[in-house]
């Protein structure tokens, strides 16, 4: 590998690291510009997930749509009774 692949791979390791400490212990542990890193990336993370909940909370009707209760066996008869009538041109 090259310099430049070294360096790389460095980088990534240490980002790979860096983005699963918390904001504390981002705080207390790194400085500079893996400090703005981590505060970025985490910025962007928590929008990313508020914007996600929105669309859950919009898209959750269509996703689970409400369940309609089953009809009884009582309930069944009636409403066959009411279309026979209907039929035959009577009213209930």
């Amino acid at each position: 590998m090259s310099d430049d692949q070294k360096e790389i791979k460095k980088i990534q390791a240490k980002w790979s690291e860096v983005r699963h400490l918390s904001r504390e212990e981002a705080k207390e542990q790194l400085d500079g510009e893996w400090l703005e890193a981590h505060t970025r990336f985490m910025d962007q993370y928590d929008s990313d997930m508020e914007r996600m909940e929105e669309i859950v909370t919009k898209l959750e009707k269509q996703i689970e749509p409400p369940k309609v209760q089953k009809k009884t066996k009582g309930q069944k008869r009636r409403d066959a009774y009411a279309r026979k009538l209907a039929r035959s041109g009577q009213t209930a």
